[in-house]
C-alpha cells in the first residue's frame, strides 16, 4: 500500500515502488500517474514551470526527481509530499537542516507573513508542513475573531406592511391582489454575510477535512461557529473579486491570501492540475535570497561605515531608453561613496570552473552599470550556499577581475551559522569598498 505521507529533500526521486535506494521515496503507481500528469500540465505554455522533473536514472528506472521547488503537494487522493531543502550543517552548529530551513522561511517577503511561522513545529520534525500552514491560518482567523468579524450593509429584499428603504416598483407592479396588503422593498442591513466572511468561512470548512491534524480539526470547528450567520462562498472567484481592500478590511489581507493558496489552489508559484488540491511550493532561489538579503541588511545597518542598503535595487537598464531593468538582490553603498553588487545564486558550486557563463555576464552588466564616476574598479560578489565541499566564506580562487575595471568574487554562506557569516561578508567588503584589491 503506498504512502499517505512522503518527505524528500531537493534532487531526490519519486518513483512507483520501491527501490530499495537511498533517495528514492514510493509513492505508488496511481498516485505517480497523478504527479506524471502534473507535470505534463506545467511544461505547457510560454512560460513552464519545471517543479518536478520526469527521468529514468539507471538502476532506478522511471522516476520523479524533485527540483529546487520545496514546501508540500497534496493530491485529491490525500497523499502529502513534502519536499525539504537540501542544506548541509557545519559541524558543532547545533541545528538540524529542518530549523535553518524554518529560520529561511520566517523571512520570505510574500503576502502572507511568515515572520509568523511556527519554527519549533517544523525543527522538531513532527508536524508535516502543510499542518503547520494550516495551523498559521487558524491563528490569523482566531485574531480577526478576537477584533471581531466586520459586517456590510447588503442589500435585503423584503415584503412588509410598512416603507423602509426603497419600494421595489418592478415586483409592486406584478405582485397580486393577495398580496396587497403589503409592500415590496429593498432596503440595506449591517450583516456578516460579506464576500471575506464567505470566503474564511469556505476556507474553514474545507481545511476541517483535509486536515489530519486533531488539534488544527478541533480547532477550525470552533472557529466555524464564530461565522455562524455566514454562509459558504459557491462562487470563489466572484467574492475574491468582491473583496474591498481598505482601512476597515487591513485584518483580512492576510487571510484572504490563506484563501486563495487552499480554495484556489493558488500557490506562491503558479502551477496548473487538476489532481492537486493544495501546493504550497517556494523556489529556493527566492528564499536563499530573502534570507541573505534581509539578514544581511540587519547586519550592516548596524555599522557606521555603511550608509545604504538596497535589496533588489533598481534604477539601472542594460540598454539607453531605460530597456531591461538591472535588478541585482542587494545594492551595499558606504559612507565614502564605494558600491558593492551582491548576488545570490542557489547553487551547489565546487569551485570557479563550475561558474555559469550566464551568471558571469549577469555579474558582468551589474559591473558595468553600477559603477560610480570616477571609479576604477567595480566590485560584485556572488553569493552561494556553503556545504561540506568547499569552506565558508570567500573563495580567493574564484575571484575573476575584467581588463575593464570589474572584480567578480565568490562568498559562500554557512547557512547554519548566518549571523557569523553576514559579520564575514560585511568585513570583506568594507575591505573591498576601502581598498582595491
Amino acid at each position: 500500500m503506498p504512502a499517505s505521507y512522503v518527505v524528500a529533500r531537493e534532487f531526490e526521486y519519486l518513483v512507483p515502488s520501491a527501490t530499495g535506494r537511498l533517495g528514492c521515496h514510493a509513492v505508488g503507481v496511481e498516485n505517480f500517474a497523478t504527479l506524471r500528469e502534473f507535470i505534463l500540465a506545467n511544461r505547457e505554455g510560454d512560460d513552464p514551470t519545471e517543479l518536478m522533473r520526469l527521468c529514468s536514472p539507471r538502476g532506478i528506472g522511471e522516476a520523479i526527481q524533485l527540483q529546487n521547488y520545496v514546501g508540500v503537494v497534496e493530491l485529491k487522493n490525500g497523499l502529502q509530499i513534502e519536499v525539504l531543502p537540501k542544506i548541509d550543517i557545519s559541524p558543532g552548529a547545533g541545528v538540524t537542516d529542518r530549523e535553518v530551513f524554518a529560520r529561511m522561511l520566517s523571512e520570505l517577503g510574500t503576502d502572507v507573513p511568515f515572520g509568523m511561522f511556527d519554527r519549533a513545529s517544523l525543527s522538531s520534525g513532527r508536524t508535516p508542513l502543510f499542518e503547520i500552514f494550516v495551523s498559521m491560518f487558524l491563528d490569523e482567523t482566531a485574531s480577526l475573531v478576537r477584533r471581531g468579524i466586520r459586517s456590510a450593509y447588503i442589500p435585503v429584499e423584503s415584503e412588509e406592511r410598512f416603507v423602509r428603504g426603497k419600494i421595489d416598483f418592478p415586483k409592486e407592479l406584478r405582485k397580486g391582489p393577495a398580496k396587497a396588503e403589503v409592500i415590496s422593498l429593498v432596503h440595506d442591513e449591517l450583516l456578516p454575510d460579506r464576500p471575506e466572511n464567505r470566503l474564511v468561512k469556505s476556507t474553514l470548512d474545507h481545511l476541517r477535512h483535509r486536515s489530519r491534524d486533531s488539534e488544527n480539526v478541533r480547532r477550525t470547528t470552533q472557529l466555524l461557529s464564530a461565522f455562524e450567520g455566514v454562509r459558504k462562498s459557491y462562487n470563489v472567484e466572484a467574492d475574491l473579486a468582491c473583496c474591498v481592500d481598505n482601512r476597515s478590511t487591513k485584518s483580512y489581507r492576510t487571510l484572504i491570501a490563506w484563501c486563495r493558496v487552499f480554495l484556489r489552489g493558488e500557490s506562491f508559484t503558479m502551477f496548473k492540475g487538476d489532481n492537486v488540491a493544495t501546493a504550497l511550493l517556494f523556489p529556493m532561489e527566492r528564499i536563499f535570497e530573502d534570507y541573505v538579503g534581509r539578514s544581511l541588511r540587519r547586519v550592516a545597518m548596524r555599522d557606521d561605515a555603511v550608509s545604504k542598503v538596497e535589496l533588489q535595487a533598481t534604477g539601472q537598464w542594460l540598454f539607453e531608453g531605460r530597456r531591461v531593468s538591472l535588478r541585482p538582490d542587494v545594492l551595499l553603498e558606504s559612507r565614502n561613496g564605494r558600491r558593492v553588487v551582491l548576488d545570490t545564486k542557489w547553487k551547489r558550486l565546487f569551485g570557479p570552473r563550475d561558474l555559469s557563463a550566464a551568471d558571469m555576464h549577469q555579474m558582468y552588466a551589474y559591473g558595468q552599470r553600477y559603477r560610480t564616476e570616477g571609479e576604477d574598479m567595480q566590485h560584485v560578489v556572488l553569493l552561494y550556499p556553503w556545504h561540506e565541499g568547499v569552506n565558508p566564506g570567500v573563495m580567493p580562487s574564484g575571484r575573476h577581475v575584467s581588463i575593464d575595471g570589474v572584480q567578480v568574487d565568490m562568498f559562500f554562506v554557512d547557512l547554519a551559522n548566518a549571523k557569523n557569516s553576514m559579520n564575514e561578508l560585511l568585513g570583506f567588503m568594507k575591505e573591498l569598498t576601502w581598498t582595491d584589491a
